[in-house]
């Protein structure tokens, strides 16, 4: 028989919509959002009083919060612990957690370590593999391209470039993307969103991204991690939430400039103007003010357009919607591997999906 409220004590898991919202409060109260695809929610109550609460939305501890009260005595210390020891009965050997820069020096003693800091987020990781291993994984792909010799600049200003990308899916304005990048590099690092938030699963934007660009040479595709684009680094993209869009942004850019451009070499990234999305089109402006900072050029490229509008993903999944069950998109939207392959049978069950699902990338 589940607890009354005012009998419990302890830490419990919160299941019932009631416990939810009472920790929703106090996440408000403390000037925090209710998290976005809670996998496991924890509350502290003392003499039915719930005191503090804790999330985990898969591998990434959140909402942190403790009551006025008591605050200043170990709790959200407590409930870290509690969290980590969750993760790791649910087989989470690697944890991320999001939190206010003036709350990062106390998670040290728990085993996480700062990734990246900016005025109104920071960033920590506990766990394997972890960032050096991320990192070191690119360093040692097989046909080397990804670490610069210094001695590519024939082809452009930059040695190393790069591109992140969605691809949801790949279309023919994210080649372009591509195409004129490398007008201004000698070699070329996509990096391709980890995140299965899509409509079109990571493994299948990872493999139509290296299908449509094959033929290109000084391009590397590879996967983005957890570092950049993330729902830990920037939760903003996934949820569409314009308000604290700028602060996620800022924390997502700061990693790049400070940790990843500087491991690999990178130091030049190329985006595509955003005339639809105004978390994106952020993101791009806020790219432009950090990245420069630190000595990284941040050049933005005109969008295709075809019959005077831009190319985007977010049209070609709008008119896959209302085809039905013909999924012939026009060539000059998606390049022919990606046409190829939203006819074949594989594609089926990602279709029928998109058409029941209303998603924002």
């Amino acid at each position: 028989m589940a607890q009354s409220p005012s009998s419990m004590q302890g830490f419990h898991e919160l299941l019932l919509p009631e416990e939810l919202e009472e920790a929703y409060a106090l996440l408000r109260e403390a000037g925090l959002d209710a998290p976005e695809n809670v996998t496991f929610a924890l509350g502290v109550y003392e003499d039915g009083v719930l005191s503090g609460t804790g999330f985990l939305a898969g591998n990434v501890v959140c909402g942190i919060a403790v009551g006025k009260s008591r605050q200043g005595e170990g709790l959200a210390a407590a409930i870290i612990s509690r969290l980590v020891q969750e993760a790791g009965h649910r087989g989470l050997e690697h944890l991320l957690l999001f939190t206010k820069p003036s709350e990062a020096p106390k998670f040290g003693a728990l085993g996480f370590h700062l990734l990246a800091m900016s005025p109104g987020a920071a960033l920590l990781e506990w766990g394997r593999p972890d960032y050096k291993d991320w990192i070191s994984g690119l360093k040692a792909l097989p046909d080397g391209r990804v670490a610069p010799t210094g001695q590519e600049t024939e082809a452009g200003s930059f040695p190393l470039g790069s591109v992140v990308m969605n691809a949801n899916p790949f279309t023919t304005g994210h080649r372009h993307l591509v195409v004129e990048a490398l007008k201004h590099c000698a070699r070329l690092l996509v990096f391709v969103v980890r995140e299965d938030a899509s409509a079109f699963p990571f493994a299948i934007r990872l493999r139509l991204v290296r299908e449509g660009l094959q033929d290109i040479d000084r391009v590397t595709v590879v996967p983005g991690g957890p570092y950049m684009v993330s729902r830990a680094s920037f939760p903003a993209y996934f949820t569409g939430k314009v308000a604290h869009s700028r602060i996620h942004a800022e924390l997502d850019c700061t990693m790049f400039a400070e940790r990843i451009a500087p491991d690999l070499g990178i130091s030049a990234r190329f985006v595509g103007e955003e005339p639809y999305c105004p978390v994106t089109a952020g993101y791009n402006a806020v790219m432009r003010e950090i990245l420069p900072l630190h000595g990284i050029a941040c050049l933005e490229i005109p969008r295709l357009a075809v019959a005077g509008s831009a190319v985007s993903a977010s049209t070609v999944r709008a008119l896959l919607r209302q085809q039905g069950g013909d999924a012939k998109i026009p060539a000059s939207l998606v390049p022919p591997s990606t046409a190829a392959w939203l006819v074949s049978a594989e594609a089926g069950p990602v279709l029928g999906r998109l058409r029941e699902e209303v998603r924002r990338h």
